[in-house]
């Protein structure tokens, strides 16, 4: 079939022959979808040229002629060469995923109008509609299954949503049609919707009649319904790399398991196995691996063993590093000497000694791998501020734009302020580049030549001219001390401790040894999460080995912006791929995590012009991560392992709250300190934006220590705001401290020893806990940070060899590396806000090697406090971090989740199987108190179950095999006991779902009632049905025939639901503040 091209301008002809073309009829026109055509090289070479900018091409179809319109920009072309003849394949482009608007001026006001729906090519042999349909199920994100395939097909062709293409083909015998899509695939979503109200369509097996999906009303009851289905199918579509059950370990997996029985005594267990296994076969398909198993599981083997085994395959000697914490570099050492053979490793701290090593690898017919503290990696130049001083404007000037340095204001609304001399203090974000040129404002430090600044160690970076502005930011007395001395001298010499010209080690090796470096171990690769400089070593130790091997046991931190720079650094490629590019990391935490945005207006005159108006925008995170970060980033390269794979009988593991009273005294002082607050955020916004931290920390100390607290100031003034009161003194015993105390006591009487974790070091909780109880006669000691991190593990080891009974430590000192087994009770008496160092410092007891019968945790928090709100934002983060990890825990501290996006939530609906309507459905009863016992009894409360027919309700087995102890079941009769009331009705499931799906007329009934409400506490409306749509679940449940009208008691419930909530958003808005700021 000739086809050709005629450009009267510029005079250019253009002709080849095609053999198959694909058409949309497009009223007069015909609208060209592909095509394949052949001829001379630059003539097909041009022919596609013209055809990708949307040229009108003549052809001869059938004898007649015919007229092709194309679509500028919107095809893909595959082009092949052979000798002087070439062809070209024109595919035309799907349209994007996404629904455009555009605004029209109407009226005098604005009308959005919505573009048609996308349109997306599918391809299939003639006749094949299993094929149409798998091509139908790539292009949709809608959940279908085979058995749909004809009901489907049809009824898009009916509603005119799949159209047939013209498809002229000399040897091609295939079928094209166009299906179109709406946003979000709405129509597609509408089709199912109606096939499964009507029976048209039904998953096979879960009918228990022919009549039955009564209770399947829209996709989203489908997914909740049929989850365990659609959880089966996945699997079968994700075949892992490895199956334990249906293949054997590789021979270099068991040699490698043999040499550790001969080597430490013991062997690894099969699922630590498996995943080395699976580790080791990822390697052979890609760079990178990563392991994301819980601490205690045996990682430092498993990683060690993969690597291993797949250079084994080779057989040769290599040449590795591995990247660690400076703390566990020794203990790398000796995990190698007793895991790999044939392999030494050795501890390198210099470029003198990796050279060396390197010398001797060479020589020697041993692999080596060299063991580098992170800490060392990075270990350059230090820096100074390069800004310069203008005396005559008292201002700081970038030293190559020459511009007066400004920072953005705090104030959201008043734009941009000069740098104040303290700006420069340490290096930052805000104080790293100009905002002008983006020039760097920091250089390196050269001992050897004068510097207008001056490092102090108890302070930071001063100008020699400033001492006396930074003498008023400090009450330091070492500090006041030395810049007093810099006051009197400026021009003196004062050396910079630490400061030497080192080149980096990580840079070293990026530059000498690429292509020489033949596997990397990264281990706690959580560490390298953020923008830093130990984050930017890893990066070019990541590229410059063959072969990497990521280990961490916390990978998520609650925020989509706790994986952004590590996903960079090991998959830029997907992150490209995926259109998130690196200087842009909003993009990435709008699509994949929860982004609040405020708008600010305020108007300084009611009737003043427009430009005298200011608005502002100004955006936080909240926990919460998409699961599609898995999906698209994970699932091809990451092994997930818990202790209970490892199919040993591992002691129980318990995560228990403990809400706390504080005194009235107390109680009345901290209430007067948070109202002082408020009245600041409402009265002077800039104010409250400089004093936030300093409130935050007050807040949450102040119960802990209410004595002793310095007043806080109005910013640049001696004027107090608030000056907390002295409620109690370092003999006053608070309900936290004797709740500590009977902890201990309990865990001593058992024959167990305890371990104490205070986050907050500005506080004397830790002398005053070891003064009580060194009087109750307890050997306790304090670690401190003045104990080098590479000593602490045999300074544990010397005190428990003395007979230490309580450790007291700051969680972060021990959060990697240290086996803490010999502490069974777990006490967090105060608690930080980061999820790394929770969960690492959470299960320093709990693993594979302990065997006591059981390790609980305890925490310890005052009820209504900063401290309450701390310890629900970490379970806010604990599960989104769980939902990544596939851990959907509904107990301990992570019941105290509040995570509500609706991604997170339908992905646990489809990996639990539930089926209770709608996608937010989690509770859990906390507390249960018996007044008999010493100390409170924290037990998971049992709740109402409802199960799928292919989930049997166990519940009775599990009575039977786990009967309740004595004191559960007094906590149980207590008539103190909170425990929520279980179903006083004989609704099935079926007439339960049938009753709310009847009744959610009464959710915008209550809306409708309290719509001032609503305004007035700044809810978002779709929240706010949400949170009603699940009191109205609760409610139903919970409903008792014998007690009144069902209808009351719904309205009832959802009225008590929404003044709860509009009430904790008002208290709360402001703390939401107070925790970005700390």
């Amino acid at each position: 079939m000739p086809i050709s091209y005629y450009n009267p301008k510029q005079e250019i002809r253009l002709s080849a022959y095609a053999d198959t073309i694909i058409l949309e009829p497009d009223g007069r026109k015909q609208r060209l979808r592909a095509i394949r055509f052949g001829g001379y090289p630059e003539m097909v070479r041009a022919m596609a040229d013209a055809i990708y900018a949307g040229a009108t091409l003549e052809a001869e179809i059938a004898g007649e002629a015919a007229t092709l319109s194309c679509e500028p920009k919107k095809y893909e072309c595959h082009l092949s060469h052979d000798g002087i003849y070439a062809e070209a394949t024109i595919l035309s482009l799907d349209d994007a995923d996404e629904t455009r608007s555009t605004n029209e001026e109407e009226m005098g006001g604005q009308t959005n109008v919505e573009l048609p729906p996308r349109k997306c090519v599918l391809f299939c042999p003639v006749g094949d509609r299993r094929a149409l349909f798998e091509a139908l199920d790539r292009k949709t994100a809608v959940p279908l299954i085979p058995e749909f395939q004809d009901y489907v097909l049809d009824e898009l062709q009916r509603r005119r949503f799949l159209k047939p293409l013209r498809v002229i083909s000399i040897r091609e015998r295939l079928e094209a049609w166009l299906l179109l899509c709406k946003k979000d695939d709405a129509n597609i979503v509408k089709v199912l919707e109606d096939g499964l109200k009507t029976g048209a369509i039904h998953i096979p097996g879960t009918l228990q009649d022919p009549h039955g999906f009564d209770d399947v009303h829209s996709v989203t009851s489908y997914l909740s319904a049929f989850g365990v289905t659609v959880a089966e199918r996945i699997r079968e579509q994700f075949r892992p790399l490895f199956d334990p059950a249906a293949e054997q370990l590789s021979p270099e997996i068991l040699r490698i398991n043999d040499f550790i029985h001969a080597h430490a005594g013991y062997s690894l267990y099969p699922a630590q196995l498996a995943v080395a296994e699976s580790v080791k076969r990822k390697l052979s398909e890609g760079k990178s691996a990563f392991i994301v198993a819980e601490c205690g599981s045996g990682k430092t083997k498993i990683g060690a063993t993969a690597l291993a085994a797949y250079q084994a395959q080779k057989r040769k000697k290599t040449f590795n590093i591995i990247l660690c914490p400076s703390h566990v570099a020794k203990k790398w050492v000796r995990e190698i000497a007793e895991t790999l053979p044939d392999t030494a490793g050795v501890l390198v701290r210099s470029i003198t000694e990796l050279d060396s090593l390197y010398a001797q690898y060479r020589q020697g017919d041993k692999s080596i791998c060299a063991v580098i503290s992170k800490e060392k990696a990075r270990d350059g130049y230090m820096r100074r501020p390069a800004v310069l001083f203008d005396a005559r404007k008292g201002a700081f000037r970038c030293p190559s734009c020459g511009e007066i340095i400004e920072l953005p204001s705090s104030d959201d609304i008043d734009g941009w302020t000069t740098a104040k001399p303290e700006t420069f203090r340490m290096e930052n974000r805000r104080n790293h580049k100009c905002m002008n040129c983006g020039e760097p404002l920091w250089t390196a430090v050269n001992p050897s030549v004068p510097s207008p600044w001056v490092k102090i160690p108890e302070y930071g970076w001063v100008h020699r001219k400033l001492a006396v502005h930074a003498m008023q930011k400090t009450k330091n007395p070492a500090a006041l001390d030395t810049l007093q001395t810099l006051r009197e001298n400026p021009d003196g010499h004062f050396p910079t401790r630490g400061a030497c010209r080192r080149y980096p080690l990580s840079s070293y090796i990026k530059k000498r040894y690429r292509g020489r470096l033949d596997g990397l171990i990264v281990d706690e690769l959580h560490e390298y999460n953020n923008d830093s400089g130990q984050g930017d070593a890893m990066a070019e130790l990541f590229g410059t080995a063959k072969k990497v091997i990521g280990m961490t046991a916390t990978l998520i931190n609650g925020y989509s912006s706790g994986i952004f720079h590590l996903l960079y650094r090991t998959s830029a490629q997907l992150m490209l791929a995926d259109g998130k590019p690196h200087e842009k990391p909003a993009l990435f935490n709008t699509e994949y995590g929860v982004v609040e945005t405020t708008y600010t207006e305020a108007d300084e005159n009611y009737a003043a012009k427009r430009r005298s108006q200011k608005s502002g925008v100004r955006t936080r995170q909240l926990p919460g991560v998409s699961p599609l970060v898995f999906s698209r980033f994970l699932l091809e390269k990451t092994a997930f392992l818990s202790l209970s794979d490892m199919g040993k009988a591992l002691p129980s593991y318990e995560e228990i709250p403990i809400a706390c009273r504080m005194d009235e005294a107390v109680q009345s002082e901290y209430k007067r300190v948070e109202n002082a607050l408020v009245r600041v955020l409402r009265s002077d916004r800039r104010a409250a934006q400089k004093i936030l931290s300093a409130y935050l920390n007050l807040l949450t100390v102040y119960p802990d220590q209410p004595y002793d607290q310095k007043p806080i100031f109005y910013p640049d003034s001696d004027v107090p705001i608030v000056e907390p009161e002295n409620t109690g003194d370092t003999d006053t015993l608070g309900e936290k401290e004797q709740k500590t105390l009977e902890l201990v006591k309990a865990a001593i009487q058992n024959g167990e020893r305890a371990l104490i974790y205070t986050s907050w070091v500005r506080t004397d909780s830790q002398q005053k806990l070891k003064r009580f109880l060194t009087d109750e006669g307890y050997r306790t000691e304090i670690l401190t940070d003045k104990i080098k991190t590479t000593d602490r593990e045999d300074w544990v080891q010397k005190k428990l060899a003395a007979g230490m009974q309580v450790l007291i430590v700051n969680p972060s000192l021990v959060e990697t590396g240290l086996d803490l087994n010999a502490f069974t009770t777990l006490v967090f008496y105060s608690m930080g806000y980061k999820l790394f160092t929770l969960r690492q410092a959470s299960r320093r007891s709990w693993r594979i090697n302990q065997k006591a019968p059981a390790v609980k945790v305890y925490m310890l928090y005052y009820e209504d406090t900063m401290q309450q709100k701390c310890l629900k934002l970490m379970a806010s983060k604990l599960a989104v971090a769980g939902l990544i990890e596939g851990n959907f825990s509904e107990e301990g501290l992570a019941a105290m989740s509040d995570v509500q996006d609706m991604t997170s939530q339908m992905a646990k609906e489809l990996m639990l199987g539930m089926c209770i309507w709608g996608c937010i459905r989690s509770w859990r009863s906390l507390t249960a108190y018996s007044p008999s016992s010493s100390i409170r009894r924290w037990t998971a409360l049992s709740r109402p179950r409802c199960l799928t027919p292919s989930a049997p309700d166990r519940t009775a087995e599990n009575r039977k095999r786990h009967p309740p102890d004595k004191t559960q079941m007094e906590a149980s009769a207590s008539p103190n006991t909170n425990r929520r009331k279980t179903m006083k009705n004989n609704f099935t499931i079926s007439q339960r779902n049938a009753i709310v799906e009847n009744h959610l007329w009464c959710i915008k009934a209550v809306m409708k009632q309290n719509r001032a409400l609503i305004r007035a506490a700044k809810l978002d409306t779709d929240d706010v049905y949400q949170q009603l749509a699940l009191r109205l679940i609760r409610a139903v449940m919970s409903y008792d025939p014998e007690k009144g009208d069902l209808e009351q008691h719904i309205f009832a419930q959802l009225r008590m639901e929404l003044q709860k909530t509009a009430h904790s958003n008002v208290i709360s808005l402001d703390v939401y503040r107070m925790r970005d700021a700390a």
